[in-house]
């Protein structure tokens, strides 16, 4: 595109400055608007006024309608994983042993957000970090460090593609002693499902609901005992 020269953008300017100060110009001279004439935005023709006006609303309303879509898309699938996540809950609850709790959290989570594996690694220390910052992202975008941290406790499948792992604080609720904290892993086949900027606050309340259910099987096991 070459460069307007000084002087003519100038007086466009002027031009421009004098339509918007005479806004009853085009009323008295309607038929100009017909015979004005404008480059297509995608085309190498031009175009009237009104069916450049017509293009610009049409991309606009376009535009518009991906939003929706997507605000849509994004609503049912949210109201979707509400419901599934009061559904897990409930089956939570009504767990009363350590295998059922497992149970109900692996296949009940992986139904919950649709993913390919879910699973419980047992308590290690160095899991500690994941409990307030919970690991998630694409498996090529992980650090190599964590990943083999993952390794130690599981073997991790070529297939999963994103994963998340937050940290289960077991022994902070009801009378359980203390313990290192476990790790609840999800993994997907699909690299968009878990991102790295995903929101940890849904995960950290899944990981205490967790927490607290092992600790609770735990003290009613050991009181059986």
């Amino acid at each position: 595109m070459s460069a307007i020269d000084p002087k003519q953008e100038e007086q466009e300017e002027l031009v421009a400055e004098w339509l918007r100060a005479t806004p009853g110009f085009f009323e008295r001279y309607a038929s100009l608007l017909n015979e004005i004439r404008l480059k297509h935005p995608h085309e190498d023709r031009a175009i009237s006024l009104q069916e450049r006006q017509m293009t610009i609303l049409r991309s606009q309303n376009q535009e518009l309608n991906r939003r929706l879509n997507e605000m849509l898309h994004f609503g049912s699938r949210n109201d979707k994983t509400q419901q599934g996540l009061v559904a897990w809950l409930l089956r939570l609850m009504s767990a009363n042993t350590k295998a059922d709790v497992e149970a109900a959290v692996t296949t009940g989570l992986a139904e919950v957000f649709e993913v390919d594996a879910a699973h419980i690694l047992p308590p290690n220390n160095a899991f500690g970090p994941w409990i307030d910052t919970p690991l998630c992202g694409s498996a090529r975008e992980l650090a190599a460090a964590s990943v083999d941290l993952l390794a130690t406790a599981i073997k991790i499948d070529t297939e999963w593609q994103s994963m998340v792992a937050v940290g289960l604080p077991l022994g902070k609720s009801g009378k359980a002693a203390k313990q290192a904290p476990a790790v609840l892993l999800l993994a997907s086949k699909d690299e968009s499902r878990f991102t790295a900027d995903m929101g940890a606050f849904y995960l950290r309340q899944i990981a205490e609901l967790t927490a607290a259910a092992l600790d609770r099987v735990q003290a009613y096991e050991a009181a059986v005992d």
